[in-house]
């Protein structure tokens, strides 16, 4: 529990430093309640915490996004979800986020694995960029 809130307080520190970063909490805090608290891979849940950022992006800047992360940012616009919306529409977003997250882990990586196929390996849904 102590890790998520580390990793949340980076990535409000890094979304708020780059505009263009898409990692916002609600983002991390949505997979990690749908894929990473109910996963009974324990290798699974380590990687996520040790890869914090590194699930959607690789390298120093925020910017690069590995393929995971450019599917996410397809699908979930952080332009969509400011901290307004969140709280007047709730149900809605949380609605849009449960749609969103079941059309991402259904695209195929550039390998011709789905991420819910990597998931369920125990992998890290994106693949790291060097």
């Amino acid at each position: 529990m102590k890790n998520i809130a580390v990793f949340s307080i980076i990535v409000v520190a890094l979304a708020s430093t780059a505009e263009q970063s898409q990692a916002i909490p609600a983002f991390a805090k949505a997979f990690t309640e749908r894929y990473v608290n109910t996963s009974k891979n324990a290798e699974f849940v380590t990687a996520v915490k040790q890869a914090k950022c590194n699930l959607c992006h690789f390298g120093t800047s925020k910017r690069n996004k590995n393929d995971f992360g450019k599917t996410f940012a397809k699908h979930l616009k952080r332009t969509d979800y400011n901290s307004t919306r969140f709280r007047e529409e709730a149900a809605t977003v949380k609605k849009e986020f449960d749609v969103g997250l079941k059309k991402i882990l259904a695209e195929k990586n550039p390998a011709g694995k789905t991420y819910q196929s990597r998931i369920e390996n125990g992998e890290l849904p994106g693949t790291v960029e060097q």
